[in-house]
């Protein structure tokens, strides 16, 4: 069939002109009510914004106003009731501002109603509730009210700070750091008890020097700073990539991390030394959650690390390039939900390339249960023809997801296979809710399957939690059942 474009145009154009004149006619003939009993209908009554950080504006919250009657409402006004001293702001109708008169919805029509915040500075250290209400007086004399409500904390603001001397941030308020954290080399901080870093979604800590962070007595979170959610069910303290994460750069040393809880950046810890005279890092107790590239990297450094969990990362969960290290009673959990193209659990080699050789002198891991979603996760790839002191490794009582191995046989003593199904070790696995507690089930393949070789339980006589291990049921990775 052939269509004569200018016939096309012309048919285009007196159709837009009749749908204006009939929207112009609907306009005109519209019947406005001021029965008492027509009143408008909302999609919340209650607006709840999540905790935010004083000063910090809000993320935008939507109200839908809907005229569910036959004919037009008439809004003689819709107003914040206390805008100037809650902090919360509107646009209506395409219109911004905490006051509007002379609205109308048609009847079966609706409007959109945006709402934000930016709550003041509370001067208090625990979060304050703030309420306001957003109210509409209709022409018919009706008003209606909407509830607003945010929770404000106040917070530490450092942009890009740099440490010159030894310091020490405490549990009062969190911290929200924009940029760099730098440490300079030779300068400690230290982190008390309970402390809370949130880092901006660019923010990092770049340590040339030593950073000390003793959570026994109350857990410290190192985290990013988005409080709200993407949806409903969804916090994005749970996604991934919301922050960047921790660097130990050459000069750093003496780093001790114990009852910290580091996740939902794009990397946990990434360690890198000239040798392995110092320890790098010591980490206890501690977890590392959902990031978006490895977990932990340990690149030509000593590092000790046990009681810990590494849990849920796009890249290795555990990647190690040469060097010395030990782990202990630690679970290393690939079940990353974000990308079918995740890493491995445990990925352990003598370096990364052929000219960037480095022995790795040991790498000893007992009591550890390393398992994911893939019939493999644990890689061992020695580079280049090396002697074994070049490529020195030991599993000892370890639970593997992976089969049993055909090389290098007599470096994995008393250990576990298993190449199935591994979720139902585990006490949570909602992946439809992004939620996971690596604690063991009562079925579990780690239960009973550790030793107390070398006197390994008086060192950790406790678990992840500060559970009492015992000689006689020693349950492997960092949770005793």
């Amino acid at each position: 069939m052939k269509i004569n474009i200018r016939t096309l145009s012309h048919y285009i154009l007196y159709s837009m002109a009749f749908s204006m004149l009939c929207l112009s006619a609907c306009s005109k003939d519209e019947v406005f009510t001021t029965d008492r009993s027509a009143v408008l209908t909302f999609s919340e009554d209650t607006i709840k914004f999540d905790t935010l950080f004083t000063t910090i504006g809000s993320s935008t919250e939507t109200l839908m106003i809907y005229n569910k009657n036959d004919n037009g409402i008439r809004l003689k006004n819709v107003k914040l009731q206390n805008a100037a001293a809650t902090g919360f702001r509107m646009n209506v109708d395409g219109q911004f501002g905490s006051s509007f008169d002379d609205l109308e919805i048609y009847g079966g029509d609706s409007m959109f109603c945006f709402i934000e915040v930016t709550i003041k500075k509370q001067n208090n250290n625990e979060p304050v509730l703030i309420n306001d209400e957003l109210v509409i007086t209709l022409e018919n004399g009706a008003q209606q009210r909407v509830a607003l409500k945010a929770y404000g904390q106040d917070a530490e603001i450092l942009r890009s700070p740099t440490l010159t001397e030894n310091t020490t941030y405490n549990a009062t308020k969190p911290y929200l750091i924009y940029g760099t954290l730098t440490i300079n080399e030779g300068v400690t901080l230290t982190l008390d008890p309970g402390t809370r870093l949130f880092f901006h979604a660019d923010g990092y800590i770049d340590c040339n020097g030593t950073i000390y962070a003793d959570g026994s007595s109350k857990e410290i979170t190192i985290r990013g700073d988005r409080l709200d959610h993407m949806f409903d069910y969804l916090p994005y303290d749970r996604l991934d990539n919301q922050w960047l994460g921790i660097v130990l750069n050459n000069s750093s040393k003496d780093n001790y991390l114990k009852n910290v809880d580091i996740h939902s950046g794009s990397y946990g810890i990434s360690a890198s030394g000239e040798n392995t005279d110092d320890t790098k890092l010591t980490l206890i107790n501690s977890t590392i959650h959902n990031v978006g590239g490895n977990g932990l990297y340990l690149n030509n450094c000593k590092a000790i690390v046990a009681n810990s969990q590494i849990s849920n990362c796009r890249g290795n969960c555990v990647e190690i390039a040469g060097g010395k290290y030990t782990f202990d009673f630690c679970t290393i959990a690939q079940f990353c939900p974000w990308i079918a193209t995740r890493g491995n659990a445990l990925k352990f080699t003598n370096g990364s390339g052929s000219e960037d050789y480095k022995a790795l002198k040991q790498l000893n891991m007992t009591n550890c249960l390393i398992t994911g979603y893939a019939n493999d996760e644990v890689f061992g790839t020695p580079n280049n023809n090396v002697t074994d002191a070049e490529f020195n490794f030991k599993f000892t009582n370890c639970v593997l997801c992976t089969e049993e191995p055909k090389s290098y046989v007599e470096n994995f003593i008393s250990c576990t296979y298993q190449t199935t199904d591994q979720s139902s070790n585990f006490k949570t696995f909602d992946t439809k809710n992004f939620i996971y507690d690596f604690g063991l089930t009562e079925g579990s393949i780690a239960r009973g399957k550790g030793t107390d070789a070398d006197g390994i339980l008086t060192t950790y006589p406790t678990d992840r939690n500060g559970k009492e291990r015992t000689a006689t049921s020693i349950d492997v990775g960092c949770y005793q059942y």
